[in-house]
């Protein structure tokens, strides 16, 4: 019998237990697979569970070991997949009603890594409809329905990874990959209480996967700690001659030990006195920050350069989704989209000129000249990740989450990599987290201040209180 505990273990855990012949892979799938079955249902976390898939990778793995091929630290490790990643045979919804029997023949190249490396794929992870591209106001458009936060089903999980999120937090798979345009695995992983890591833009191929801004969209994981989304990355990043945006720099995630008096963290501080900002958030990353400050850590209080990048982004995203949609808008299937607004977003969005486009990308090009100039001065970034706890699923989110993402909109407009981290809670016992933004491919560097911070705290072993 596999304990609760050990369904809430960490990859390193696992993967010793596995390679030890300790742990059985098909046991787990199994007891991973009657855990989504008793609690998926109420959590809408899945959209599709792939059973017969999952036991047929789990006693592929058992059967390597038996012949002494192990595949790394994955060898084994069950896995939510969100659901805009192509998977062969299954369905690949985009969590759209029109598209809820599409599928394809073929895997995205991250679902292929991740079975190389071993790893036991559990199934689908609900989602936002079309991860947001055409836009919602409501936690329930998807076809799926809202996803509810394991901490409290009556509150959202976040999106548009919004499974990815509850998947993990339930305890319903070891980790789960989701991708973000702007901030769809920074929120689930603010409001779940989980670690997430958003890469570079073009560390992690997005071949295979539905696209909703071309020069926006990463991949990348959600987890438990900063050490197993290390472990996810190793497995999934590097260049592909599939996605030509993919890059050719080096991965290197090993760990490091870092001389914390030599990195020098820009401390961005947001406004909470705005609507929607709520103390007992900004209580639980000013105790972060301080946890930081006795490790070691060199912050001093910086702002980001004064460009639009909020709107910048917001115009090219807005553009870039409705090419990647044109088909559904001209067919008619975007009025079965549950968002009501979705099916008016080339008209709401017809004001924007081809002038206005090119200005965005001019203006994008100078903040990533300026945001190479600040990093020439700072290592990271600090910062809170959202100023408020998850908002309850009826919410109007336009009215609950008013408040502007300077630092997210700087992050996704550059490409830059952040790291989401549980820090505490606020009112009602639920989660809160801050983020860790870096240049460039500095994602192991992230990930080793990650692993800093939680071995001086315990907020990331923290479980929701499932009935």
């Amino acid at each position: 019998m596999i304990s609760e505990d050990l369904l809430y273990a960490g990859i390193t855990e696992l993967s010793t237990r596995i390679r030890a012949r300790r742990l059985s892979p098909v046991e787990l799938a199994e007891a991973y697979l009657e855990r989504i079955q008793r609690l998926s249902p109420a959590l809408n976390a899945f959209e599709t569970v792939a059973g017969d898939v999952a036991l047929m990778q789990a006693r592929q793995a058992e059967s390597d070991l038996k012949l002494g091929h192990w595949h790394g630290p994955l060898h084994g490790i069950p896995w939510g997949a969100k659901d805009l990643l192509a998977t062969a045979g299954l369905r690949t919804t985009w969590g759209a009603t029109p598209l809820k029997e599409q599928a394809f023949d073929f895997d995205a190249t991250v679902v292929t890594r991740l079975r190389e490396a071993g790893a036991v794929l559990l199934g689908k992870c609900a989602m936002v409809e079309l991860a947001g591209g055409l836009g919602y106001r409501f936690a329930d458009a998807s076809v799926s329905g809202p996803g509810r936060n394991p901490w409290d089903p009556k509150r959202w999980t976040g999106g548009s990874s919004s499974g990815s999120g509850a998947a993990v937090a339930a305890g319903l798979a070891t980790f789960a990959l989701g991708t973000e345009t702007w901030g769809s695995i920074l929120c689930p992983a603010a409001f779940c209480g989980l670690t997430g890591l958003r890469p570079t833009y073009g560390r992690v191929s997005r071949a295979g996967a539905m696209v909703c801004s071309w020069t926006f969209d990463k991949v990348g994981p959600l987890a438990r700690s900063a050490a197993d989304c290390r472990h996810v990355l190793g497995a999934i990043a590097g260049a592909d001659p599939d996605d030509p945006t993919s890059s050719n720099e080096p991965v290197d995630l090993k760990p490091r030990r870092l001389d914390l008096a030599r990195i020098k963290a820009a401390l961005v501080p947001l406004d909470f006195t705005v609507k929607g900002a709520e103390p007992g958030v900004k209580a639980a990353f000013d105790a972060a920050v301080s946890q930081l400050r006795v490790a070691g850590l060199r912050l001093e209080e910086a702002k980001l350069p004064a460009l639009p990048a909020s709107e910048l982004a917001g115009v090219i995203i807005a553009d870039e989704a409705l090419s990647a949609f044109e088909k559904l808008c001209q067919d008619g299937s975007v009025k079965r989209l549950r968002d009501p607004y979705a099916q008016y977003q080339q008209e709401i969005n017809a004001i924007i000129t081809g002038a206005d486009l090119v200005k965005a990308w001019r203006i994008r090009r100078a903040l990533q000249e300026k945001m190479a100039e600040f990093f020439a001065e700072y290592d990271v970034i600090v910062t809170p990740n959202f100023m408020s706890v998850a908002p309850r699923i009826e919410d109007d989110l336009t009215q609950v989450l008013p408040y502007a993402d300077p630092v997210g909109a700087v992050g996704n407009a550059y490409g830059l990599p952040a790291l989401a981290l549980p820090c505490g809670f606020g009112r009602e016992h639920l989660p809160v987290g801050f983020q860790i933004m870096g240049p460039p491919f500095s994602e192991g560097l992230l990930l080793d201040l990650g692993e800093v911070y939680q071995k001086r705290t315990n907020w990331h072993l923290e479980r929701p209180p499932l009935q």
